[in-house]
């Protein structure tokens, strides 16, 4: 299965794996056959990529030169030289800091608005604005 010499970016959640290794290379004819080998290489990236089923999780992202597998042939895509992979995991809102979270949750009540203008039905549209 030798096929050319990639370079693959690897996004933070998984660089424990890489030795904290940003960028590695990995060899491959397919996004498959490199993803097998970066497994090779760096054990556990493989259960953090795909999931019970073996499909690749919904939220991982892979790019090759900036564009999404999913718009090509998925795992299937053949891979050149000077190809450059990008794993990208889904970013979703809300944090994970919990402190944050309880702090914003202690934080004393805003206080009320006051009261928005209200329009006259009996004027051309003016605007009465509370006393």
């Amino acid at each position: 299965m030798t096929g050319t010499s990639i370079l693959v970016r690897i996004p933070t959640p998984l660089r424990r794996l890489t030795g904290g290794q940003g960028e590695v290379t990995a060899e491959g004819r397919t996004v498959q056959e490199l993803l097998e080998t970066l497994e090779r290489q760096f054990p556990g990236v493989k259960e953090r990529l795909y999931d019970e089923a073996g499909q690749l999780r919904r939220f991982v992202n892979i790019y090759i030169n900036d564009e999404d597998i999913r718009f090509a042939q998925g795992l299937e895509t053949t891979l050149k030289k000077g190809d450059e992979v990008s794993i990208v995991p889904a970013i979703a809102g809300g944090s994970s800091d919990v402190g944050a979270r309880a702090e914003a949750i202690n934080r004393p009540p805003l206080p009320p608005h006051p009261e928005p203008p209200r329009v006259d039905p009996l004027a051309s549209k003016e605007l009465i604005w509370p006393v």
